[in-house]
């Protein structure tokens, strides 16, 4: 017989995927794994690596160091994803980390038309004024998360913001402390592009990604470089939390 919190927690997914808050007529994105929904506390459920704490607001999973020095565009991907350009890379599924952010409150940006029908493709500095996020033709909205990343050293865990791993060449500074944009990416044609790409938190302004940074200079793929001295060596494990914020990114 299965046990009472998996048959409770499967029809918990069930229901979200059917009255999960969203923002326009897009349909919700389609499961990628068969994971189960498993409550662990009373605010606390696991969907595969993926945690979530209602209560706190958090969403965490594993990853690791994927790259410590150069430039690069995005924060996170997963196997799918950029990986030659992503500081982190995690084996989570960017379908489960959004099902635990639909469940802890967000909303993720409108699907507005100007965002459905936007290029599938990253946007750089160097494109054509043409490109879809050439202001004001469309602009990341979503609600505020903070990104803060932990692991285990010699000295005991270790945990910081996200930003203080990213350089601003522009300014040469760290990238500036502060919320990031949660949109949630977008469904087109029946695909979750954040699940079919493997984009999660992108430095550089991509519509299909999770997670976007909002700070000046986003759309130049040119400025972002890690920050070596933050970080512990190359493949070492870390846990990733996503906090919803209360305001949001307009």
């Amino acid at each position: 017989m299965k046990n009472s919190r998996t048959i409770m927690a499967g029809g918990l997914l069930s229901l979200l995927l059917i009255a999960a808050p969203t923002r326009g007529d897009g349909p919700p994105p389609a499961p990628s794994t068969n994971e189960p929904l498993r409550q662990i506390s009373r605010d606390v459920f696991q969907l595969g690596a993926v945690r979530l704490d209602k209560s706190r607001k958090t969403v965490q999973f594993p990853a690791q160091v994927n790259m410590n020095d150069g430039v690069i565009e995005y924060l996170l991907v997963n196997a799918r994803g950029k990986s030659y350009e992503s500081l982190l890379r995690t084996d989570s599924e960017p379908y489960d980390i959004h099902l635990a952010m639909l469940l802890i409150g967000a909303k993720g940006a409108p699907q507005t038309s100007a965002l459905l029908n936007a290029p599938i493709v990253p946007f750089h500095v160097n494109r054509p004024a043409t490109a879809s996020n050439s202001p004001p033709a469309l602009a990341i909205q979503g609600d505020c998360v903070s990104i803060g990343i932990a692991w285990q050293s010699a000295k005991g865990q270790q945990q910081l913001p996200a930003e203080d791993c990213i350089m601003n060449l522009a300014t040469k500074t760290n990238a500036s402390r502060g919320p990031w944009t949660y949109n949630g990416s977008r469904v087109v044609n029946g695909n979750f592009l954040a699940q079919r790409e493997g984009s999660i938190v992108a430095l550089i302004d991509d519509v299909d990604a999770l997670a976007n940074n909002p700070r000046p200079g986003n759309d130049n793929d040119q400025i972002w470089q890690i920050n070596s001295n933050a970080l512990p060596p190359l493949n070492t494990p870390v846990e990733v939390t996503f906090k919803l914020e209360t305001q949001t990114n307009k």
